[in-house]
């Protein structure tokens, strides 16, 4: 019991997350940067605890982070905290956990489309009404490197377009009706 203890104290030292910086359109070198398209990851990258890490940094990030006015943030790409992997999360509106995507790709599943008023952490103090789909399915890989595939309607549907735009160096001000 001691033995088992003393491991799980000793496995708590090492778990540190660190917030990550945010990279934003004031800043025209972040801008820039914010602007590429990401790259794939591999399989082994996956698996790596150099990413795991990353993930957990990267979901410390958006629990703490703030967009507008006091509102949390409902998702996070990797490319706003300076790394050009596709990979982000969101926050599910249905059961408000964060679920990660990695390497994904979406398709609508009809031409019906919805506008919300977006925000964006990486566009601070500004919001703006963008056209998205309102059905959509996604095909990604899980924190293991699973194939997944999903059907995403409404707000969860948008969140996943707004994020996979910023894997693509899209900005949803590129995007305002």
């Amino acid at each position: 019991m001691l033995q088992n203890l003393y491991k799980y104290k000793y496995d708590i030292l090492f778990i540190i997350v660190e917030q990550l910086k945010i990279y934003t359109v004031k800043n025209k070198e972040e801008e820039k940067f914010l602007r590429k398209k990401s790259k794939y990851i591999s399989e082994e990258e996956i698996k790596s605890k150099e990413f795991k890490t990353f993930l957990k940094n990267l979901l410390y990030t958006a629990k703490n982070s703030e967009e507008q006015i006091g509102i949390p943030a409902g998702g996070i790409a990797a490319p706003q905290v300076g790394d050009s992997r596709r990979v982000f999360y969101i926050l599910r509106s249905n059961t408000e956990d964060w679920e990660v995507y990695i390497n994904p790709e979406f398709k609508p599943l009809d031409f019906s489309k919805i506008i919300t008023t977006e925000g964006c952490l990486s566009v601070p103090d500004r919001e703006g009404d963008v056209m998205r789909y309102k059905k959509i399915e996604v095909k990604y890989q899980d924190i293991n490197g699973e194939w997944k595939k999903e059907k995403l309607f409404d707000i969860d549907a948008v969140a996943i377009q707004h994020e996979l735009d910023h894997l693509d160096g899209i900005l949803f001000i590129d995007k305002i009706e």
